[in-house]
């Protein structure tokens, strides 16, 4: 009996789930794309981060290395005696009203000068008064000629605080010692001791201030101040971030015009807060750059009382040659 031909086996159907299979590996792909970006992002990150803390170092470095004449050059004082400047450095004084930051941006110097200094030895005052107003130095512990000088309480606008500041900007009292109003101050001949003055101030004023942004009272109360400084100013405006960009450039012009400051020694600053310990190297090179502003206008400054004196030398001259029978002296 034959054997019937035998049935071929049915081939099986095997099921390609294409579309999975392709969401899968668009998936697997997306994510190593974000992985990628992101490492990306991290590096430039990383960049940025190292740039502007090298570009913090120099600054710092330039200001920690500060002799007197550096940034307007030694020529520029060509026939000026400024052997007392380059023995006792130069002062800058610090005004503004009690709650507009002051205390915070010597913090603020303090750490940028030193960064590992995570607290600045200026206290903070509120806006209720700073009670006994004591002249105080600060960064005088550095190796340069320069030095930071605290004035507490000033902006009442009287005579009798005109009359501490006159004492003050020429030297007449001295760091440590009280700030009295209305009474006369024992160091006389201390006026003819130039490298006791300020050589430039820095007024601190709030971006906040009704006064500053009504556009008048600080501009009216602070006349006096700009006709006696004669342009010796730099400006700081703190709590920038309570303001809006749209009002940044109205309030720098305010302060610019109230103070007497030009516009480009005028400027924002974010201090360090009390609690920030974290480093924050734009708020430190904001800092460094109005030192550096203040430390050009008094070079400037320097330069055009020397001129003076020896102006004023030169017009004794004629009276010293006839008292001495046509010999100068």
């Amino acid at each position: 009996m034959g054997s019937s031909p035998s049935t071929p086996p049915v081939p099986q159907t095997q099921v390609v789930h294409k579309y999975n299979d392709v969401t899968k590996d668009k998936v697997k792909e997306a994510k190593e794309r974000k992985r990628r970006t992101q490492e990306r992002q991290e590096r430039e990150r990383e960049e940025r981060l190292k740039r502007l803390q090298d570009e913090t170092n120099r600054k710092r470095q330039e200001l920690l290395n500060y002799r007197f004449g550096n940034f307007h050059g030694q020529h520029y004082f060509d026939g000026l005696d400024i052997r007392d400047i380059q023995e006792e450095g130069l002062r800058i004084g610090l005004f503004g009203p009690s709650g507009s930051g002051k205390s915070s941006f010597i913090n603020t110097c303090e750490r940028a000068m030193n960064p590992d200094l995570r607290r600045g030895t200026a206290d903070v005052q509120t806006a209720h008064g700073e009670g006994t107003i004591v002249l105080q130095e600060f960064l005088d512990d550095l190796d340069n000629d320069f030095r930071l000088v605290d004035t507490r309480g000033l902006f009442r606008h009287n005579i009798q605080e005109f009359t501490a500041l006159a004492d003050i900007v020429y030297g007449r009292i001295r760091p440590g010692q009280e700030v009295k109003f209305g009474r006369p101050v024992d160091n006389e001949d201390s006026e003819e001791y130039f490298p006791n003055w300020l050589h430039a101030i820095i007024i601190v004023l709030s971006a906040t201030d009704p006064r500053l942004q009504d556009g008048h009272t600080h501009r009216n109360n602070l006349k006096i101040v700009r006709d006696f400084m004669r342009r010796r100013v730099t400006t700081v405006i703190t709590h920038h971030d309570k303001i809006d960009e749209s009002q940044e450039e109205d309030v720098l012009a305010k302060a610019s015009a109230a103070t007497g400051s030009a516009r480009d020694h005028t400027f924002f600053v974010a201090n360090y807060h009390v609690d920030k310990k974290k480093t924050d190297y734009n708020t430190e090179m904001d800092a460094m750059e109005v030192m550096k502003s203040a430390l050009k206008v008094a070079e400037r400054y320097v330069k055009i009382h020397k001129i003076q004196e020896m102006v004023e030398r030169e017009d004794e001259a004629p009276n010293n040659f006839e008292a001495t029978g046509g010999k100068y002296q």
